[in-house]
C-alpha cells in the first residue's frame, strides 16, 4: 500500500491519463504530510499534449506548483510511470515532444530545498489515479484542502493499511 514519507518530509503522487484520439489528457496530484494526512489536491485537464509521456511528464510539473503554493520544502515525488521516475532522477534529460516539460520540472524541482522521485506501483497511486479520472469526466477542482468526497474512501483506505 501507500507508504508515508520520511518525518518531515510531504509526499506527492501524481499520475495522468491521455485521449489518444483527442490529443487531450488530465492529471491529479496529492500532498500529504509524514502521517498521511492530506494537506491539498488539485486536478487539472491538458488541452493538448504530443502522447502519453508528455501527458505523465506534465503530472509532476503540475504537482510541483501545487507543492509550490502549499509552502512544501521537502518533497518526495511519486509517479507509477517508470519513464517520468527514471528521467528525472537522470537530469530531466529528454529527446521527445516531452522535453521541454520534463526541463521543466527539474528546475522546479530544484527549487525546494530537498526533492526525490520514487516510483510507486499504480495500486499505491490510486488517489492521483481517480483525481486524473474526474478530470476526465468534467470534474476538475483548481485546489482543495479539503478532500473530495470522491477520494475521501482512498485516502482513509491508505492511512487504515498504514495504521494496520
Amino acid at each position: 500500500g501507500w507508504s508515508r514519507p520520511p518525518m518531515g518530509f510531504v509526499k506527492l503522487n501524481v499520475d495522468a491519463y491521455f485521449d489518444h484520439d483527442l490529443l487531450r489528457g488530465t492529471a491529479g496530484a496529492v500532498l500529504r504530510d509524514d502521517k498521511g494526512k492530506f494537506i491539498v489536491g488539485r486536478n487539472w485537464k491538458i488541452d493538448w499534449c504530443a502522447d502519453v509521456l508528455t501527458a505523465e511528464a506534465m503530472a509532476p510539473r503540475f504537482g510541483l506548483i501545487l507543492a509550490q503554493k502549499a509552502g512544501c520544502n521537502r518533497l518526495i515525488i511519486n509517479s507509477d510511470n517508470m519513464e517520468v521516475i527514471d528521467t528525472m532522477k537522470n537530469g530531466g534529460q529528454s529527446a521527445g515532444f516531452e522535453a521541454g516539460v520534463f526541463e521543466d520540472c527539474y528546475f522546479m524541482a530544484c527549487d525546494f530545498p530537498l526533492t526525490r522521485f520514487e516510483h510507486c506501483n499504480r495500486v499505491v497511486n490510486k488517489v492521483a489515479h481517480e483525481l486524473a479520472r474526474l478530470a476526465k469526466v468534467s470534474v476538475t477542482r483548481d485546489w482543495f484542502e479539503e478532500p473530495m468526497e470522491n477520494i475521501v474512501t482512498l485516502l482513509i483506505d491508505d492511512v487504515t493499511i498504514i495504521s494496520n
